[in-house]
């Protein structure tokens, strides 16, 4: 939601600014002339004053921007999804972090670098890591034997890392294609 917020903010931004100004420029124009520059707002102004609160347009617009404004703060405090994954660290002061893509490409780099393995995907998620490596052999024990030493060096190199909340591993091996 964050690369929307921005551009939505800068239009809200802009579209004030522009509300600003143009009330000024009527202000200072009714003072001057006693009559709308830009805006033709005194029918709106005499629309406002004979029409009640509980008229069908008034109630309609007004769920429409209870509507709209309860959806607006819904999607801002729903949570981000997490792209960095903390690390522990000995002083509190020091924030250290790894991100999901960067840990992605660490686990498929040392996947890739076991013996026997040609390819690996990885998907990491909030609490775990799902790795699915290609073996080098096309029969499924020689995939079958490799999965203990793939599985075993994922996790020495995420313990080396020292996540503070450590993920669960999920390692699949699979022959090769024919």
């Amino acid at each position: 939601m964050r690369l929307v917020n921005r551009p939505l903010a800068f239009i809200l931004a802009a579209a004030l600014i522009a509300v600003c100004i143009v009330i000024i420029a009527e202000v200072i124009g009714f003072a001057a002339h006693r009559s709308p520059l830009l805006v033709h707002w005194s029918t709106w102004y005499h629309w406002g004053l004979k029409t009640r609160w509980d008229v069908l347009a008034v109630r309609v617009w007004s769920a429409i921007l209870i509507v709209v404004g309860a959806l607006i703060l819904a999607l801002e405090l729903k949570p981000r999804r997490v792209t960095r994954l903390p690390l522990r660290s000995g002083d509190d002061a020091t924030d250290a972090a790894v991100t999901r893509r960067g840990l992605a490409g660490m686990l498929r780099a040392t996947a890739t670098g076991v013996d026997g393995i040609s390819g690996a995907s990885v998907k990491v998620r909030r609490r775990r890591a799902n790795v699915t490596a290609a073996s080098a052999a096309r029969g499924r024990t020689a995939a079958a034997a490799l999965t203990e030493p793939v599985t075993e060096a994922l996790r020495s190199r995420l313990d080396s890392l020292d996540l503070r909340h450590p993920l669960r591993l999920k390692v699949h091996v699979v022959p090769r294609g024919r």
